[in-house]
């Protein structure tokens, strides 16, 4: 079986996983189940809407079939953060990428996106210094309790450039998690995925075993996710000082603890199988319908698992029953299952042709090819901007125009652009603006306009932008 072909399937397969899941994850979202009764599961893309913003920033986000949210834009994100020799030039992600990423973000959760505004805004962004806090209601969340599946569900790209080297693809997935997440659950889930990625891509779908595969991740699991590499690396071990000093208990003694609940939830799975226990216990089980916990780094990566494991002979069945789990996190859960199970078939899963529909399709093609040249080492160089630059990554947004004299996205001030009209944007180059769209009146003396733009190297975003309203 050709592992360029799993490849293409796994990015493929995550991006379908989160556009299905997407539209049932949220309670505010109007979809098509709500609109016809007799659709009582979702197995294929619908256009749909969402409420955006907070009570002074509200706006109705039409989204159409086959939208993927941040769980893939970030994944993209990631891709392009990569070098030839498969490491992750993390200070280019952090500097670079979070930050465009923040015009264009669709779907992202409290966490992600703190983490990206504090990069944009203080004067010497550093991806290994990136510690914040943030307000929910009443509340003060410390980075240090942020444990969520935010840096989970955007390392794939990682462990398919770095397939075979099971300890580049944990330390390069660390560091990439400490940028946005600071709690051990966010750490260990991304690492798990990785591992478990790695480990599926050499198995052959007919020759599967649920068994086997979960033993492999489950044996010596304090030793296989060992974090000792800290103590080797100046910066790491600096972070770690930092964390610990205004923490109760020192990060390895909370990651070991992590550690062993991740094992019992691999046990819940490998017995959960064996007894036939309905999806929705299982889930539940693992805390995926708990408010506290339904976002959390392993139990989410666990019950992607999970679906994989069950699901190996019928990978869409797989996806399209995280999507319809109702009160999980759905998009995700799905993604990770749609990564791993495109990884174990390849080139044997035949994707239905209306969910190949997804956003990007054949950027994502092309994101996956390039992830294997760097895996097969046949990548010489990539392009990117400078991150050298001393001056705060929102200063280089001031550039009104680059060397075409193209304006970029992130300058709109008034109307003056029109469809057809090109735009650029740092990490993305050129692009195009396909649509215009305006709601009106969101708050008062404010608007909404809405671009879509396809940009030439084969993304495509929304940037939603406030404007005053002329008097």
């Amino acid at each position: 079986m050709k592992t360029e072909e799993k490849f293409k399937s796994s990015l493929k397969l995550a991006a379908i996983g989160d556009a299905l899941g997407w539209m049932t994850e949220f309670k505010n979202s109007i979809i098509p189940i709500e609109k016809k009764p007799e659709m009582n599961r979702i197995t294929s893309f619908h256009k749909w809407k969402k409420l955006v913003g907070g009570r002074f920033h509200l706006y109705i986000d039409e989204i159409e079939p086959g939208s993927y949210s941040d769980d893939t834009q970030l994944m993209l994100s990631v891709a392009r953060s990569i070098e030839p020799d498969g490491l992750v030039d993390q200070k280019y992600f952090a500097t670079k990428e979070l930050p465009d990423w923040l015009l264009y973000s669709r779907g992202a959760g409290r966490t992600i996106k703190n983490a990206a505004e504090r990069l944009f805004n203080v004067k010497k962004p550093e991806w290994d210094n990136n510690f914040f806090k943030f307000r929910v209601g009443k509340n003060t969340i410390d980075y240090r309790e942020c444990g969520a599946n935010g840096a989970a569900m955007r390392i794939l790209p990682i462990a398919l450039a770095n397939f075979g080297d099971s300890d580049k693809i944990k330390k390069e997935i660390f560091k990439n998690s400490i940028i946005t997440h600071g709690h051990p659950r966010a750490i260990l889930g991304a690492m798990l995925y990785g591992y478990a990625i790695n480990t599926i891509l050499s198995l052959h779908p007919d020759n599967f075993s649920y068994k086997d595969f979960l033993i492999e991740l489950g044996k010596d699991i304090h030793q296989k996710f060992s974090i000792d590499f800290l103590d080797n690396l100046e910066l790491l071990n600096k972070w770690e000082g930092k964390w610990d000093k205004k923490s109760k208990e020192p990060f390895r003694t909370e990651f070991r603890l992590i550690r062993s609940e991740t094992h019992r939830h691999l046990q819940i799975v490998y017995k959960s199988i064996t007894n036939n226990v309905p999806d929705s216990d299982v889930l539940k089980e693992l805390g995926c319908y708990e408010e506290e916990t339904k976002g959390s780094g392993t139990s989410t990566v666990i019950a992607g698992v999970y679906l994989t494991c069950k699901y190996s002979k019928e990978p869409i069945n797989g996806i399209t029953q995280a999507v319809n789990s109702i009160g999980t996190d759905t998009d995700s859960i799905a993604a990770f299952a749609g990564g791993l199970l495109g990884a174990l078939h390849g080139e044997e899963l035949i994707i239905p042709a209306e969910l190949q529909a997804v956003q990007d399709f054949d950027y994502i093609d092309k994101v996956s090819k390039r992830l294997f040249e760097i895996h097969e080492n046949r990548v010489e160089k990539i392009e990117r901007p400078d991150t050298d630059d001393t001056t705060s990554p929102g200063s280089l947004f001031l550039v009104k125009i680059n060397e075409k004299g193209i304006k970029s996205i992130s300058e709109i001030e008034d109307e003056s652009l029109k469809e057809g009209n090109k735009v650029f944007l740092e990490t993305l180059g050129e692009g195009k603006i396909e649509t215009i769209n305006r709601q009106m009146k969101f708050a008062e003396g404010k608007y909404k306009l809405i671009l879509d733009v396809q940009f030439e190297m084969g993304q495509s975003c929304r940037f939603v932008i406030s404007l005053s309203m002329k008097r």
